[in-house]
């Protein structure tokens, strides 16, 4: 995917550099050559985190190990999953970064529009350029936030079973700490501490392929789904410019609109029209691009949420840290889907109610048309779905937190009952 149109913005008003420059720097932007480096990425993710959860199991006999483990692998595999879904899309997303450049330049190239347009791009991509660094701090210390503790843990036994003058058949029978539950292709990670020192190296560099894959998912979506948002507002302000000209009367063809002196009127009405439309083709992109990643990010949430809750409600230990860890990403990043997709459709909402607005009853019938044709435009429904089914949505993510949590209650009787 070329950026070379992208670049030629103005730096002030780039569309997301930071997010494209990682995407570029793990090969899934930029040139094509560089597609290996995310080959190698995905592939070493797979092989030290997917595989042998799905393959050679937990490696505990226990319910609550067993449940923890499938609720990694469930995250970790949707996390996965969905940004691999998103290499087929590479193109639409080219067209989203065309669209959306073709938008700001045209409402910041004259100085009619560039005092709270401009201010308003601005803002927004230093509101969303300051987010993306925090968040992409906060990845690089996740893994080792992760792993730290369980080493530390397992330093404390080990040493503290040597010290205590512990025989070597007792030492061996050790039980070290592991970040996540499973097991690593025939290797004794729970028990030998030399097989435990490979494990944790191996996981410890296939967690920040993942961090980096969480950055290149939840930045992503959620950036597009803001600069969705970010294009209706900016149509609202074009729309509020039209009530400061005056009206052109009640004129009943082009001809007379042109010779009553409208032509400027007229210019920026058919201005604002098309970028209305091409404010619902960026929902269109944005919609297409990541509706399956969406309606797959909250149906893992449903069950690794119900899963959590069980793990919490019978085990107060380490391991809950680490839990805990998984399931506040899970809960920031599916509400963050959910807010802004409620956003999303109150701007493009307001776009209708600022052109009601107007006093359109005292322009001519062409612009009247002009107007009518964006009021019914605005009354469908707007907004990014979960694979066509429902509009996500604030509502959408309370209903998800009481599912999870009811069929966390049927879990627990069922499990109880065994």
């Amino acid at each position: 995917m070329e950026l070379s149109h992208y670049r030629s913005l103005p730096s002030e008003l780039q569309i997301m550099p930071f997010q494209l420059r990682c995407m570029e720097l793990i090969g899934l932007a930029g040139p094509k050559g560089r597609f290996y480096r995310f080959v190698l990425a995905f592939g070493w993710g797979t092989f030290v985190i997917l595989l042998p959860k799905s393959v050679l199991g937990i490696g505990s006999p226990r319910l609550d190990a067993i449940i923890k483990g499938f609720a990694e692998l469930l995250f970790e595999g949707n996390l996965f999953i969905a940004v691999a879904s998103l290499i087929p899309k590479l193109p639409l997303l080219k067209r989203l970064l065309h669209v959306l450049s073709e938008i700001f330049t045209q409402v910041t190239h004259d100085a009619r529009s560039k005092d709270q347009c401009y201010e308003l791009i601005c803002e927004q991509n230093s509101k969303i350029d300051k987010f993306c660094k925090f968040y992409f701090v906060y990845c690089c210390f996740g893994p080792f936030v992760f792993c730290i503790p369980a080493m530390v843990t397992s330093y404390v036994r080990y040493f503290g079973s040597a010290g205590n003058g512990t025989d070597s058949n007792e030492t061996e029978q050790l039980l070290f700490e592991l970040p996540m539950e499973q097991e690593f292709y025939g290797l004794q990670i729970r028990t030998n501490f030399a097989h435990y020192h490979l494990f944790l190296a191996a996981s410890l560099s296939a967690y920040c392929v993942c961090s980096y894959m969480s950055v290149i998912k939840v930045l992503t979506l959620l950036i597009m789904i803001k600069y969705s948002s970010l294009a209706y507002r900016l149509v609202a302000i074009r729309v509020r410019k039209l009530a400061e000209l005056p009206v052109s009367g009640p004129k009943q063809n082009l001809e007379e609109v042109m010779d009553g002196g409208d032509e400027l009127k007229m210019s920026m009405v058919k201005e604002v029209v098309d970028l209305h439309k091409k404010a619902l083709e960026v929902t269109d992109l944005v919609e297409e691009i990541i509706n399956i990643p969406i309606a797959m990010q909250f149906i893992a949430c449903i069950l690794f949420w119900c899963m959590t809750m069980f793990y919490v409600s019978t085990n107060i230990n380490f391991n809950l840290f680490n839990v805990m860890v998984l399931f506040c990403l899970s809960l920031i990043e599916t509400y963050g889907y959910s807010y802004l997709g409620t956003e999303l459709t109150e701007e493009a909402k307001t776009v209708g109610q600022v052109i009601y607005e107007l006093p359109w009853y005292e322009d001519s019938a062409q612009l009247q048309r002009y107007y009518r044709l964006m009021i019914q435009r605005t009354q469908q429904n707007t907004g990014v779905t979960a694979a066509k089914f429902f509009i996500v949505g604030i509502e959408k993510f309370e209903k998800v937190v009481n599912l999870s949590y009811s069929y966390y209650l049927v879990l627990k009787d069922v499990l109880d009952s065994l």
